[in-house]
């Protein structure tokens, strides 16, 4: 066995428990927490306004959250960090997100109720009046949103009526750059993306609504977390590369990857899917690892009264493919080292897909539950990180997701993830995970 820098040999029939002692005492004594990372403002690096991927695009398949409405600035401006004798300009905003249609994440937005005597009141009507007007939102033309917004605040009566059960979403954005971040006009119907679990969403960005965009940016979001759109507008699932997956989805699937054949179709309704973070056994002093190792708990319920299948979660006659069906999201909130790109797109190391060959929908009967043990940090494409980052997971199957927050150091976690490659368990073998 390897400890750092040193050999320790053990008997074959070693006690677990005593194992996992001599582990503790040499990840200590060998500093397995490295270098302590102090402040993320000693290390800040100029980025670009917005959360764009490698080819200046916004991933809207992956997006957390996603409404068409308004977007006004409450306050906040440019000021200046000093950073290692360096002035950085570093922008901040308070926002205010009127929604008109929700396209994503409708139970991850805290709705907050407006004041009788805010001036926001009569847009609030207008967008609500049009909603109304709206009787299948999910076909909505986009294109015509606007000029119809622009008749609904020439009417002045709009002004006067004021409604108690007003709603609106609290959002923020703040960011390292040289140039101003272009944000809508008050009165400009667009796409938000939003992200974060707070009761004030993080603003990761906006496109003004056109005929052009209206269309691809909806499909996009009608596709299962993690799929996207090739260049000729065919859906491709996050396990593309993989070869032919007919068998991973149902005959009549609502999306089919264009290159592997995998399918996806929706989860009966009233599936519950959380998350819990497993702790760590060994806590550093420094606190490197209060989020654990990178192990989590995912957990299925049927709360129902009916049998409920899952298309997304696969099962053979061995047992519940979850390795081969589960997709994980990563971005990173904060970070010692710049921000790293957001929405990568990870998948667990898993064997052939070939061989699998019969596969069905796992099907929970009434108030059935079932759970496994999975660690992000080693599936396929995870991020490179540098210092320390606030991570979110999202753990997807098809349009289920479950959301955790995972405090990533590198200094320590880096070191980890070879143990656990290496077979050094992290946590008590009776546990059996």
């Amino acid at each position: 066995m390897i400890v750092g820098d040193q050999q320790i040999i053990i008997n074959q029939r070693a006690d677990p428990f005593q194992l996992r002692q001599i582990i503790k005492l040499n990840v200590n004594a060998n500093g397995i927490e490295g270098r302590k990372i102090v402040s993320s403002r000693s290390t800040m690096k100029i980025t670009p306004p917005f959360g764009l991927d490698e080819n200046q695009t916004f991933p809207w398949a992956t997006a957390e959250k996603v409404v068409v409405g308004l977007l006004k600035t409450k306050s906040g401006g440019k000021r200046n960090r000093n950073v290692n004798g360096k002035n950085v300009p570093y922008h901040y905003y308070s926002l205010e997100v009127d929604p008109l249609i929700i396209l994503r994440g409708e139970k991850q937005l805290s709705l907050q109720s407006r004041r009788k005597d805010d001036l926001r009141s009569g847009v609030s009507n207008a967008l609500r009046k049009m909603s109304k007007e709206i009787e299948d939102p999910a076909s909505f033309d986009f294109s015509k949103a606007q000029p119809r917004l622009d008749e609904l605040l020439k009417d002045k009566k709009i002004g006067k009526k004021v409604r108690d059960d007003l709603k609106y979403v609290r959002a923020s954005y703040n960011g390292a750059h040289e140039e101003e971040p272009d944000l809508p006009d008050d009165d400009e119907l667009v796409f938000i993306a939003l992200a974060g679990t707070s009761s004030t969403k993080k603003l990761a960005y906006w496109e003004s609504i056109d005929a052009s965009n209206a269309k691809l940016i909806k499909s996009l979001l009608d596709l299962p977390y993690g799929w996207t759109l090739d260049k000729e507008g065919k859906a491709l699932s996050p396990w593309s590369e993989y070869g032919k997956q007919s068998h991973m989805g149902d005959e009549d699937s609502l999306v089919l990857c264009s290159k592997s054949g995998r399918g996806f179709s929706p989860a009966d309704e009233g599936l519950t899917f959380s998350v819990s973070k497993i702790p760590s056994e060994f806590i550093q002093i420094n606190n490197s690892n209060r989020d654990g190792d990178g192990f989590f708990s995912l957990k299925l319920r049927n709360s129902t009264e009916f049998p409920l299948a899952i298309p997304s979660l696969r099962r053979n006659r061995d047992g519940i493919l979850w390795k081969e069906s589960l997709a994980c999201l990563v971005s990173s909130t904060t970070s010692s080292n710049g921000s790293i790109p957001n929405n990568f797109v990870c998948l667990p190391k898993f064997s052939s897909l070939k061989d699998l060959k019969k596969t069905e929908p796992t099907i929970l009967e009434p108030g059935q539950e079932i759970s496994t043990t999975v660690n992000p940090l080693l599936f396929s494409n995870f991020p490179e990180i540098v210092g320390y980052s606030q991570l979110s997971f999202r753990f997807c199957l098809g349009k289920a997701v479950a959301l955790s927050t995972f405090y990533y150091n590198s200094s320590y976690h880096d070191k980890i993830k070879l143990r656990i490659r290496a077979g050094i368990p992290t946590r008590p073998i009776s546990l059996g995970d």
